[in-house]
């Protein structure tokens, strides 16, 4: 194999695997692990279980540039089909969505295993509590697009789904431009039934690490920071545990300085608009970026998101009513200067952070003649400098508002997909404004 080896793993979390003779095995349970299902069959096992169970809704929310429809599962107590019959309930609202880089497809194969337990399982009364929205595969084109070696740095399924979308564009770059029918179809879900808590379920690759699942979120110093503290305080403590008690290995999403050299420090991922998790907290929506390691086990990984998804619904529908009152919070805030993103700190945290990495060596690589890492398997803890990502990259006072000319209709239309509040002026009118002037772009290095 070109994979490193292994850490044998035997988490409690298998106990989650539906028997064999059970008619509700999904499709991935049924390979064992070793092959996810195409979309047409994922479509069709959803159909048949919306038809079992009264508590499930299908419809559509989108086509794709191959015509594909983007399909939408709402679970519910009342069966609601509506963005109003769910928001009438009261409850609050937890959105999934799986697939937006359809080779990291473990939350579509973890999502068909939580809806089945909370249909036809013993999961049904979490739904007296809070609801759940599961956007299966979110970019449909490349996810048929499969092939062995779309990701050959990642241990199964034995086929997957490609990167980007039909045209080549990456759908977590999109949330701000939104060139894509495919993002422009989550950013209406966003409108239409109102979410307070919104998953984006990825696999990451990088150095090899103890952890099988990481996640991470725009805190409390962000656009958001009512929203921030409850990430912080409520759901990311509930998660560890959760996942610990299952014997996963969760942690945050970091990134090394130095793959050759873990001592010189670990950062803290930090989104900006242009990706899931930093245009939920500018839009003050409650947005967590979920990323498992590619170089775990798929059955692992999966039943990792599987763990994930039911204790986010458990504890939405334990403290939804505080994420609510966050919110408000947020979405009424005035800032007097704005910050325009977020970059890592000077200096790291105060005391050193017990990275779970894996034990590696440096050997020189016959083919680059450069180094390259090998990891042997073994797990090991390096003490290593944590820094986060709070410094912001500059400010802006915000004006009283932005004059839009007619004639840019393409930036009048993002601005009301994105649901921004404006005013049409019929007639024309002289006014004094201060305008921007965008010069020659500096790229970075």
């Amino acid at each position: 194999s070109l994979l490193p080896p292994v850490i044998p793993w035997d988490g409690a979390s298998r106990e989650l695997i539906a028997d064999e003779s059970d008619p509700w095995l999904t499709p991935a349970e049924s390979s064992g692990f070793t092959k996810t299902p195409s979309y047409p069959e994922t479509i069709a096992w959803l159909e048949r279980l919306a038809a079992a169970s009264p508590r499930i809704h299908m419809e559509t929310v989108g086509v794709s540039w191959e015509g594909r429809e983007l399909w939408l599962v709402v679970a519910s107590a009342t069966g609601a089909s509506t963005p109003v019959g769910l928001q009438a309930a009261g409850k609050p609202v937890l959105f999934a969505q799986a697939g937006i880089h359809s080779g990291e497809i473990d939350g579509k194969d973890a999502g068909l295993m939580f809806l089945r337990d909370l249909a036809v399982g013993d999961l049904a009364p979490l739904l007296d509590r809070a609801s759940f929205l599961f956007l299966p595969v979110l970019n449909v084109d490349g996810h048929e697009r499969v092939s062995p070696f779309s990701r050959v740095n990642q241990r199964g399924p034995q086929t997957m789904g490609w990167r980007t979308n039909a045209r080549n564009l990456n759908l977590n770059r999109d949330y701000s431009k939104l060139d894509t029918p495919e993002i422009r179809a989550v950013v209406e879900i966003l409108q239409r039934w109102q979410p307070d808590l919104y998953l984006d379920l990825h696999v990451t690759d990088g150095v090899e690490k103890q952890h099988d699942v990481t996640w991470g979120f725009n805190g409390s110093h962000g656009h958001s920071p009512a929203i921030g503290r409850w990430l912080e305080t409520r759901l990311d403590p509930a998660l560890t545990e959760d996942l610990e008690a299952m014997g996963h290995v969760p942690g945050p999403h970091v990134f090394v300085f130095d793959r050759t050299d873990l001592s010189k420090g670990i950062w803290a991922w930090e989104g900006s608009p242009r990706y899931s998790d930093g245009y939920g907290s500018t839009r003050h929506m409650a947005t967590v970026l979920v990323e498992n390691h590619s170089l775990k086990p798929y059955e692992q990984r999966v039943l990792g998101t599987r763990v994930l998804l039911q204790s986010t619904l458990e504890t939405l529908g334990t403290h939804g009513k505080e994420l609510r009152q966050a919110t408000a919070s947020d979405r009424q805030r005035h800032w007097p200067e704005l910050p325009l993103g977020w970059t890592r700190d000077s200096e790291p945290q105060d005391e050193l952070y017990d990275f779970p990495a894996v034990e590696q060596v440096l050997t020189e690589s016959p083919i680059s003649g450069g180094t390259r890492v090998q990891w042997t398997g073994e797990p090991v803890t390096v003490p290593v400098p944590l820094y986060r990502t709070t410094r912001p990259t500059g400010k802006v006072a915000p004006p009283v508002a932005y004059w839009i000319p007619a004639a840019w209709s393409d930036v009048i239309e993002r601005l009301m997909a994105h649901g921004v509040e404006m005013e049409t002026h019929m007639q024309p009118e002289t006014v004094e404004v201060e305008m921007y002037r965008l010069g020659e772009p500096q790229y970075a290095e």
